[in-house]
Formats: structure tokens, sequence, C-alpha cells
């Protein structure tokens, strides 16, 4: 038979190790806690100064104008090509001769490599468009994780962080400037300032 004092020590033991499970897990509970409210900080961030701030519509801006500039580009270098091949078959059947027909062949080589170079600008496309739809992946997913948390009224709370500032040469640089962009010199202003 236990001894009264031997019971005793065996609940008192059990108790011992019944709180330190406890400090364990209460030191587990604040680290999950402060995780959860660091990511809803990170989460707040992103909504204010990613994804519905300026920063996010000036980047699509600026994949839909390199879209454009790239179109625009290829075309004009796709009509000089054009242009350049004509020239050249105008050589191969113009005047007869081996050095006119060996120059007009050399030539249509070129405008043929250059035609297929020129392709960049479809592959271009497709990578941005990927770009754009990994972004608008991992902004439909912070929506669902926000809306999981109680939608934005449960984010009022916190203070997004503010974008870093930019830094040396970036501070100064507006551009490139987009076609809605105003405060901008255009090219007539800048020719304006040479005799």
């Amino acid at each position: 038979m236990l001894e009264p004092k031997d019971d005793a020590q065996r609940v008192l033991d059990s108790y011992q190790v019944q709180l330190a499970e406890m400090q364990k897990l209460k030191g587990e509970l604040v680290i999950i806690h402060t995780a959860i409210t660091r990511t809803k900080q990170e989460i707040a961030t992103l909504h204010v100064t990613g994804f519905a701030g300026d920063n996010a519509s000036r980047m699509t801006h600026e994949l839909d104008a390199v879209v454009s500039g790239t179109e625009q580009a290829t075309q004009t270098i796709l009509g000089m090509v054009e242009e350049i091949d004509g020239i050249a078959s105008s050589m191969i059947d113009g005047e007869k001769g081996p050095a006119n027909e060996a120059l007009g062949k050399e030539i249509q080589d070129r405008v043929v490599r250059v035609f297929e170079a020129c392709n960049f600008q479809d592959i271009t496309g497709q990578r941005i468009s990927k770009v754009v739809n990994t972004w608008k992946f991992i902004e439909g997913h912070i929506g669902q994780m926000m809306e999981i948390w109680g939608g934005i009224g449960a984010f009022k709370d916190f203070i997004p962080d503010a974008p870093p500032e930019p830094q040396g040469d970036d501070a100064l640089l507006n551009g490139p400037k987009l076609d809605n962009d105003a405060g901008h010199a255009s090219q007539d202003d800048i020719d304006a300032l040479f005799p």
C-alpha cells in the first residue's frame, strides 16, 4: 500500500510534467500567433502597396508598353526588311551579271535571318503573359487568404509597411514614360533646346 506521502509526490510529479507541457504548448502558441500576425501585416502591405496601389497599375502598364513597343519595333523592322528584299530582287532580276546576282542572293539570305530573328516579339509577348498570369494567381490567393481571415475589415488595424524609397540613380529616374504619364518632356521639347 502506498503511503500518503508517496501518493502526494506522485501527483505532484504528474502536475509538474503537465505544467511543463503546458508551458511548452504556450510557447508554441505564442510562436504561431506571432507568425499569423506577421503574415497579416505582410498581406496588408501587399494589398495596399502591391495589388491595389499605384505599383500594380504601373507594373501592368509597363508590361503593356513592353508588348506594344516590341510590336511597333518589329513591324518597323519587318517593313524595312521587306523593302530591302524588294531591292535585292531588283538587283537579281535587273542587270544580269554574276556579281549583282550573288550580292542580291547574299542580301536575301540576310533578310530571311532578320525575319527569323523577329520571332522574338511573339516569344516576348508569351513570356510577359506568363508573368501577368502569375501575378494574377498570386493576387487571387492573397485575396483568398484575406477572406479566410475575415476579409479586408480584419486587416484595418494593420498599418502597411511603406514601400522602400528609391536610392541612388533610381531616385533620379522617372521613366521610361508611359503614354498617359504627365510631367514628362516630349521629344519635341528636347529638340527645341537645341538650335
